[in-house]
């Protein structure tokens, strides 16, 4: 047996076995700890519609002009407009900790899906198990024509 036919029936062998592992541990795998799972607003609509809590990171000002419409939905901003620019909302974690268990299914919303996507990443981290980013935020919700919720005051009735 010549050494070109070893190698290629090793490489042959390797390739077999490679074929079969990944599809193995995709299937039983699960998302390693601090993974961020961005979703489209579709899935994001049936993960809600399915039971999951909605967290809108907006401001409480964008909030109340028109937010997405669920069954279980928390408005807890990430960060605040202020005079400097944008600043981290300290006590975020905090506030949300006091609405939500670290088990609880959440969808995380912004306006377009980078605070969104800041928040996730900072629940994740503090220990969150079901956390998902809604890519596109409210604005690809609203070209959904998904259903939404307005918060009016008295006087605009």
């Amino acid at each position: 047996m010549g050494f070109s036919h070893v190698t290629s029936s090793f490489l042959l062998l390797v390739v077999v076995l490679s074929l079969h592992i990944p599809r193995t541990i995709s299937l039983s795998s699960k998302p390693r700890d601090n993974t961020i799972i961005t979703i489209d607003v579709r899935q994001a609509h049936k993960l809600l519609d399915s039971g999951y809590t909605f967290l809108d990171v907006r401001t409480v000002e964008e909030f109340e002009k028109g937010h997405v419409d669920s069954e279980r939905v928390f408005n807890v901003p990430y960060w605040f407009f202020t005079p400097q620019g944008q600043e981290i909302n300290p006590s975020f974690l905090k506030h949300v900790s006091s609405l939500c268990n670290l088990t609880d299914h959440l969808v995380v919303g912004c306006k377009s899906g980078v605070r969104s996507l800041y928040a996730t990443k900072d629940l994740v981290s503090s220990g969150f198990k079901s956390v998902r980013n809604m890519d596109g935020g409210y604005i690809a919700w609203i070209e959904k024509m998904f259903p939404v919720k307005m918060e009016l005051e008295y006087d605009e009735l």
